[in-house]
């Protein structure tokens, strides 16, 4: 970059560095993009080349006025004048290519520095092979074209090397350009960014608090006369829930004694050779003796027993089975055992209601609680990944800051320091 140097320093104390804001760039970008030095040194190039032509015309005019030696073999001589006329009709087209355009432009420029130099290899391509006939009749006319050539050749490559430093700088602008317009776009978005993060922040801290205040006023609710009440009611149901299938399995054991019998009872009764008085009550009190009433049980156990003797059980079985009717009859035991479970039920379904209605308090605690821990949850989640895009857009910001730092700095010839907080 050593060509772009010294092109800006527009007088700045050597070791200056010079600040800009980010909304500052584009309107400085403007000013270094057509330099005025661009075109004074196209001018200066243009002005030698401009004297260059006059003097390689000057002496094609002098070669085509110039006299071959008397002693010249006749051969050499129609070759050499033949070569001559070649040569200068080449050498006056690229006079006229030399000419340097009207606008000191880039664009201009290019063209013309394209055609001359097609302009100069064209003629150096003729020169080569008439030269030798040439020089051999106008040694002394030859020497100076040459020396017009060689000096055209040294301007054309002084114009080519200003155009690739206008280029270059072109590039550096562009560039420069496409970097300040992305910084603009991610340092709004790195703001709402950070902002949100800030807001999510206090918003998690909410309730973290809200949580904390929720399980002390949980434990307080536990130590009130309603906490200790909703515990008292808790005890109580696990203790008629127990009763409750103890009383279960005191009815499947009465029960049990009379499956076979009410078994074959519910088959002869659906196959319709005996008419039953409570079809269906067999199988239910086999299977779910609690649900059958009180006043179905004993008509049940009666029928039992006066069709015993049709059920085809072996005496023996059939002897225990009517001696433990006999006894579920006169005991009442089923109805005593049902009644007792149904008690229990009805005992279980009020303290249940006594205990949702004392608890509604602890419930909404823990309602609220479990929301809270939902929400704090998907915060920490959401602020993870904010805080990773943070990260992420800050090293990319950075990134095309130090960018737009160095080239900037180029453009200047001098270090640029971009501070992007600061207002223009």
């Amino acid at each position: 970059m050593k060509w772009l140097n010294n092109i800006f320093k527009g007088g700045r104390t050597h070791g200056e560095r010079s600040s800009l804001s980010l909304k500052e760039v584009d309107s400085w970008l403007q000013q270094h993009e057509d330099p005025s030095g661009f075109a004074e040194r196209l001018d200066r190039i243009y002005s030698r080349m401009e004297k260059a032509a006059v003097s390689l015309s000057r002496d094609i005019s002098d070669l085509n006025s110039a006299q071959p030696d008397p002693g010249t073999p006749p051969k050499l001589l129609r070759a050499g004048l033949a070569a001559r006329g070649e040569l200068s009709k080449q050498l006056d087209s690229l006079c006229e290519k030399l000419q340097p355009p009207h606008k000191r432009d880039p664009d201009n420029a290019f063209q013309h520095h394209w055609t001359a130099l097609k302009g100069l290899e064209r003629t150096v391509t003729t020169f080569g092979r008439a030269q030798r006939y040439v020089a051999a009749l106008f040694p002394k006319n030859i020497e100076r074209i040459n020396s017009n050539l060689a000096e055209i050749s040294r301007l054309l490559v002084d114009l080519e090397q200003e155009m690739k430093k206008k280029r270059k700088l072109s590039e550096e602008i562009f560039y420069a350009r496409q970097l300040s317009e992305e910084l603009q776009k991610e340092l709004p978005r790195l703001e709402q960014l950070q902002e949100s993060i800030r807001q999510n922040e206090a918003g998690l801290a909410d309730l973290k608090s809200r949580l904390s205040n929720l399980e002390d006023e949980a434990g307080r609710h536990s130590r009130s006369d309603e906490g200790r009440r909703a515990e008292e009611l808790k005890r109580e149901l696990e203790r008629a829930l127990t009763m409750k299938s103890q009383a279960e399995e005191e009815l499947a054991e009465l029960v049990s004694p009379l499956s076979k019998a009410l078994s074959r009872m519910a088959k002869q009764g659906s196959s319709s050779r005996i008419s039953l008085q409570h079809d269906g009550l067999f199988q239910r009190l086999l299977k779910s003796p609690a649900e059958v009433r009180d006043e179905e049980i004993s008509g049940s156990l009666v029928e039992l027993q006066s069709h015993l003797s049709r059920l085809g059980l072996k005496d023996k079985k059939k002897e225990k089975t009517l001696e433990h009717i006999e006894m579920l009859i006169k005991n009442r035991s089923l109805e005593k055992a049902r009644s007792n479970w149904a008690a229990l039920e009805e005992e279980i379904v009020k303290t249940r209601e006594a205990i949702a209605e004392s608890s509604l308090e602890e419930v909404r605690i823990r309602q609220d609680s479990a929301q809270a821990k939902k929400s704090i949850k998907s915060l920490e989640s959401s602020l993870e990944q904010q805080t990773k895009d943070l990260i992420s857009s800050r090293e990319q910001a950075k990134a095309h800051e130090k960018e737009l730092e160095e080239r900037l700095s180029n453009i200047s010839g001098g270090p640029v320091q971009l501070d992007p907080r600061r207002e223009g």
